[in-house]
């Protein structure tokens, strides 16, 4: 992989079980954000977009796991999803998915690595 085309996310020891980060980015040529979090070892990430209404999953309260951290849950109608697959498990969007982010993680960290996703542009005044 080419380490331009990657985009750091955190150091791995920042990025604890059941915790998450949001990450400001461009997809696919439109402003949006990744949600990158840690579940049962492992790192995730997907594209930051509920399926049942194009709302990030975090945007009435600064949380995407449900009471029971079992689950990812959109903060405003509630939709659940698994983390590991990103299927919803809620009947209206029964069979839905969030939309997978590859990521890398090294002894250097983790790594956004989807060629779908780039950096915001940064612009210095």
């Amino acid at each position: 992989m080419n380490p331009k085309s990657r985009i750091w996310v955190c150091r791995k020891d920042q990025l604890a079980d059941g915790s998450y980060m949001r990450i400001e980015v461009v997809y696919a040529n439109e402003p949006s954000s990744v949600i990158v979090f840690r579940y049962k070892g492992g790192c995730l990430a997907y594209r930051n977009l509920c399926v049942h209404m194009p709302r990030r999953l975090d945007c009435e309260k600064d949380m995407i796991f449900d009471d029971t951290g079992r689950n990812l849950r959109c903060s405003m109608h509630g939709i659940i999803y698994d983390p590991a697959t990103g299927e919803s498990l809620s009947t209206i969007c029964n069979g839905e998915k969030l939309t997978p982010v590859k990521l890398q993680e090294d002894e250097e960290g983790v790594w956004i690595v989807d060629k779908r996703v780039k950096p915001l542009a940064v612009t210095v005044d």
